[in-house]
């Protein structure tokens, strides 16, 4: 699995690359497109991805088909996974006074650990500031109104909004998302292929020991090849056993100059 990451994201490398020279032929520009959130799962907690897509004027319904695909194949190789079983189909999404309804094909009462796809589904639409309650139903039975909060116990002590797995970096990444940690302390590293850092910043969320709060922070690095690489968030080692209680790992590939 490993190597076939290494390769997938070499591959989508050199296209980038490739893709540079051709910039002048057309590139959307952030109008031309829809970023949204999509929220899966990754070693045992909610995970945050990103999608962009051309422009729509209805992105609640396309994060939650983009919910339903499920990871990329760089995603999947990271250790993404979700809970959606496989068949489930979106019959329909409406908001209304806060409330957004979702109605989803009865694929989606089968399996185990319900509550984690709850939780998918719930924080993919209250990511809207339309949207505070999530109403889901199956095969035109409610399950139930939830919110964000509903599925506090769900959510890492870190998050990582950008970059997203596989994202093509070079020289500057900037590393945002939220966090709940001692302090408030966090320490984003650059990884590369050897696992060396290249690249280090130390910074603060804007709250922390018991409320998540936001962090973004610019991270130079400089490698001499394009290589696959990681982004590590952590906190501070507030136990001093030099291991960090929290971290998060972010495969990346690292553009050379």
């Amino acid at each position: 699995m490993k190597t076939r990451a290494v390769l997938l994201l070499l591959v989508l490398a050199l296209a980038a690359l490739a893709g540079t020279t051709r910039a002048a032929a057309g590139t959307a520009t952030p109008a031309d497109t829809t970023t949204y959130q999509v929220w899966f799962e990754r070693g045992g907690k909610l995970w945050l991805t990103k999608r962009v897509q051309p422009h729509t004027t209805a992105p609640a319904r396309a994060a939650v088909q983009a919910l339903l695909a499920g990871p990329n194949l760089a995603e999947a190789d990271a250790g993404v996974d979700t809970h959606i079983p496989a068949g489930t189909t979106l019959v329909g999404v409406s908001i209304a006074d806060g409330l957004a309804t979702v109605d989803l094909s009865s694929q989606f009462g089968t399996g185990t650990d319900l509550r984690m796809r709850l939780a998918q589904v719930t924080r993919t639409l209250t990511q809207f500031a339309s949207v505070d309650r999530v109403r889901i139903r199956v095969g035109g039975t409610a399950l139930g109104t939830f919110s964000s909060a509903s599925f506090a116990a769900q959510m890492p002590a870190i998050l990582v909004w950008n970059p997203p797995i596989g994202s093509h970096l070079a020289s500057k990444v900037r590393v945002t998302g939220s966090a709940d940690v001692f302090e408030a302390a966090l320490r984003i590293r650059v990884l590369n292929a050897n696992g060396v850092a290249v690249g280090s910043v130390n910074t603060l969320a804007s709250c922390g020991t018991g409320c998540r709060g936001g962090y973004t922070v610019a991270v130079s690095f400089h490698v001499a090849t394009t290589q696959l690489g990681t982004i590590v968030v952590s906190d501070d080692d507030a136990d001093g056993n030099g291991v960090p209680a929290h971290q998060v790992k972010v495969p990346v590939v690292l553009i050379a100059p």
